[in-house]
């Protein structure tokens, strides 16, 4: 990261996670991974250290800061080895609240989340709608001061070690809203894990190293008092585009940073590692791809924090919605790429376990998926950038 144009404050954050990756290594990470425990040690000392709120204004008990500084320190961290699906989805949870939940809401929830006591994800995706979320089926009727919430989510991250959970649910069908406006109908709930009639089955994926587990949830019958509607009944759809391009972007900065992780790994294994009495470094066969990545990585980093940028001064949301379609894009693409190559210039070695290269594979991999694919990001920058016919 580029120091020389960071604020105090920032510089600030960057010289925390550097002592912080000390107390918790990447070795503390990789035992948390290993056996699918929730790191909750590590967790809560980011929230004593004033930054798991970090975009939570003061009043609220967070840190005030913008989406920039998010970036900053997510970045550092992952730059370290420290990567956590709860960096995605626990921030989601505070912007919906900041900039669309009421004072109640506010001060009932914020405190906890930013002291690192109370953990939120987030359930939109179905296994049905896929990628389509207008047809996500979730619904939730209304009677009297309460909701009652019914249907299933898929590839809930950390579901089961959260304490709520943001779900986007209908409530009003989709076949009533087709054909006027299929962005409306759409509400957004903040729902306690522990609710009676919220179950939930693990899903196995062991070759993705990771300390959270996925889940797919069920909501039958599920009672939500109308206090935890955040915003306007039917309008959750037009409240889901900050949510999102906060996903997007820390998608993004984790990405980098876990490909300079392994960037790193590789430049210094190609300084010494000796083949033909020469350091395989000094190879263009090595030394090329390595420097290509460090290029595409220092550029995703560039439009990353243009994006975080256009979303912290709150620009047109077409801008908005530009950059961080491309960042994630670019983010997950050379992320991958970079661990590639690292695995490469090492060899047999690259995999093996010890190493530690290997081991991000998957994560990377799943980041060209998720939380959104990098085909439909294809198609919004063919049709909405470069006014291309909808291609779906």
């Amino acid at each position: 990261m580029d120091i020389s144009r960071m604020t105090e404050e920032q510089k600030m954050i960057v010289g925390f996670t550097k002592d912080f990756a000390k107390k918790f290594n990447r070795e503390y990470w990789l035992s948390k991974a290993r056996v699918r425990e929730f790191p909750v040690e590590m967790w809560k000392e980011l929230g004593k250290s004033g930054y798991i709120g970090m975009m939570v204004p003061t009043e609220y008990g967070g840190a005030g800061y913008g989406l920039n500084e998010l970036r900053i320190l997510l970045q550092s961290l992952a730059e370290q080895g420290l990567v956590t699906l709860a960096f995605i989805t626990h921030p989601m949870g505070q912007i919906l609240l900041v900039r669309h939940g009421t004072e109640e809401q506010k001060r009932k929830y914020l405190p906890n989340m930013c002291s690192g006591e109370s953990y939120f994800s987030f359930a939109i995706t179905e296994a049905d709608a896929g990628t389509n979320s207008y047809k996500i089926k979730t619904f939730a009727e209304r009677e009297g001061d309460h909701y009652v919430l019914n249907g299933q989510k898929v590839f809930i991250s950390g579901a089961k070690e959260s304490d709520h959970m943001v779900v986007i649910a209908r409530t009003k069908p989709y076949e009533e809203v087709k054909d006027i406006d299929k962005r409306k109908g759409f509400s957004i709930f903040i729902v306690d894990t522990k609710a009676k009639g919220l179950s939930m089955d693990e899903i196995e994926t062991d070759l993705l190293m990771i300390p959270e587990k996925q889940y797919i949830v069920y909501f039958d019958n599920v009672k939500v008092p109308v206090e935890d509607r955040v915003g306007e009944e039917d309008r959750g759809f037009f409240y889901l585009f900050d949510l999102l391009n906060v996903e997007r972007i820390v998608t993004a900065c984790t990405c980098i940073g876990v490909g300079k992780y392994v960037l790193n790994k590789a430049v210094n294994y190609a300084k010494e590692r000796i083949i033909f009495d020469d350091p395989i470094g000094a190879y263009q066969a090595v030394q090329h791809p390595l420097a290509r990545s460090y290029v595409n990585l220092e550029l995703a980093e560039l439009v990353t924090e243009r994006a975080a940028t256009a979303f912290d001064n709150k620009e047109n949301p077409q801008i908005v919605g530009k950059y961080t379609n491309i960042a994630k894009l670019v983010a997950s693409e050379f992320a991958y790429k970079a661990c590639d190559v690292a695995i490469q210039v090492h060899g047999g070695y690259g995999f093996v376990t010890e190493y530690d290269i290997i081991t991000c594979l998957a994560w990377l991999r799943t980041a060209r998926v998720a939380p959104v694919n990098n085909e439909m990001i294809l198609n919004f920058i063919g049709q909405h950038i470069l006014g291309l016919p909808k291609s779906y």
